[in-house]
Parts: structure tokens; C-alpha cells; sequence
């Protein structure tokens, strides 16, 4: 095992405890019944997470303000902070992968006091007005021309494993699955956990960050990392 470790960790539903890209579009689209049809598509994958963020997008009428607002009360998992202590304290590298938006991540990442951390994510775009006007796709389709996900976290996980990284991917929905199928050891839950299984892939089922560090504290402490 390289002794050179990187956490890799989705955001929305993982260190969030809700997905707040759903939930910012299930309350601010107008067509409940088409949103959904929309989500259906993407799940089975007749259509890209990033067709599906762009029509989102599309449907909605809000703005700077209203996202603002309502990210307001949402939360970190309760072990988060101490996850990221534990991983500052043996120097192992840490990555945000998203396949949200960066306004959301980074305002909440300044509010909790992780604002040092680095992420990648799509870029949304407001309007001269604070109207959120569309979203850009920076890391698209990087990996061997793979177009399902707006942000292709297995293009950053595979530059991580390139430099000699032993890859810890913590997940919990569809767009940590390609990826998670390439790390060297996966957290899952949710979504994500459910397809690990489906594939029969080796995982680690969790609950929360201090479940994964209670399981890197052992598996590091046996092989002496």
C-alpha cells in the first residue's frame, strides 16, 4: 500500500446530511410530475447528469438570494469536522468531488470553516440580476469520453491514483459510481451502497464520518500507516 493516501468525498448527502441540489430544485421547480419523470430518466440513464441539471436549471425561477436562504439552515454531518481533523493529523490529502454546483459547496464550506478545503463541482451562473441563469460543466467528459456525469469524478480519481495515491472514496448516490468502482477502498451508503452491492464490489457500509474513522483507524493501525 502507497503511503501516500487521499480521502476522496462526495458532498450533497454525504457531508451534507441532505441532498441539496434535489432539494433546492424539488422546491423551486413548478412541475413536480415532469421533475421527477426528468430524475427517472437520469437514474436509469436515458439521459446525463448534466442534461438533467440543465433543464433543471431551466424550470426554475429563483435567484442568488433564494439559494442563499435556503442553504441557511442545512447541515454538516456531526462527525465531519472531527473526520477532517483526523485526516489533517496524518497529512492524507483531501478532495471534494460534486456533481452539484459550486456556489452552494463553497458557501457552505466558508460557513462551517472548511473553506481551505479543495472541491471540484459544476459552475452555476447568475444573471446581472442574481438570477440563476444556467450551469457549466468545467470537468465534463474527461474520462476516456465518458459523458454520464456533468462532473467526471473518475477523470480525479484516476490523476490521484497516476501520482501514486492510495484512493478512500466516501459516497452515497450515482454520480460516486463510477469512481467507487476504481478506488481502493469505498464508504458507501445510499444509493451508492445498493449498487456496491448489486456489482458485488468490496465496500465499507457507513452511517456517518465517525464510522469511517473509526474504520481507517483500524485498517492503517494493523498495516502500521
Amino acid at each position: 500500500m502507497s503511503d501516500k493516501i487521499a480521502v476522496v468525498c462526495d458532498f450533497d448527502g454525504t457531508i451534507t446530511v441532505r441532498d441539496i441540489g434535489h432539494h433546492f430544485f424539488e422546491s423551486f421547480v413548478p412541475d413536480k410530475v415532469s421533475w421527477e419523470e426528468l430524475l427517472e430518466k437520469w437514474k436509469i440513464g436515458l439521459i446525463s447528469s448534466r442534461e438533467c441539471l440543465e433543464q433543471e436549471v431551466a424550470s426554475i425561477s429563483a435567484t442568488r438570494d433564494d439559494l442563499d436562504e435556503f442553504i441557511e439552515d442545512e447541515k454538516f454531518d456531526p462527525y465531519f469536522k472531527d473526520f477532517v481533523d483526523f485526516s489533517n493529523r496524518r497529512k492524507y490529502d483531501f478532495l471534494i468531488l460534486s456533481d452539484g454546483m459550486d456556489y452552494y459547496i463553497e458557501a457552505m464550506l466558508m460557513r462551517f470553516g472548511f473553506g481551505y478545503l479543495e472541491f471540484r463541482s459544476n459552475h452555476l451562473v447568475f444573471g446581472s440580476g442574481g438570477e440563476i441563469e444556467s450551469v457549466e460543466f468545467p470537468f465534463y467528459g474527461l474520462s476516456n469520453g465518458c459523458t454520464m456525469c456533468g462532473n467526471c469524478k473518475m477523470f480525479h480519481l484516476k490523476q490521484l491514483k497516476d501520482k501514486g495515491f492510495y484512493t478512500v472514496y466516501i459516497g452515497n448516490g450515482y454520480s460516486d459510481r463510477c469512481a467507487s468502482e476504481h478506488a481502493d477502498l469505498v464508504f458507501a451508503k445510499d444509493d451508492l451502497l445498493t449498487h456496491m452491492r448489486q456489482k458485488g464490489l468490496d465496500h465499507v457500509e457507513y452511517r456517518n464520518f465517525r464510522d469511517i474513522e473509526r474504520s481507517l483507524t483500524e485498517k492503517f493501525y494493523i498495516s502500521g500507516q
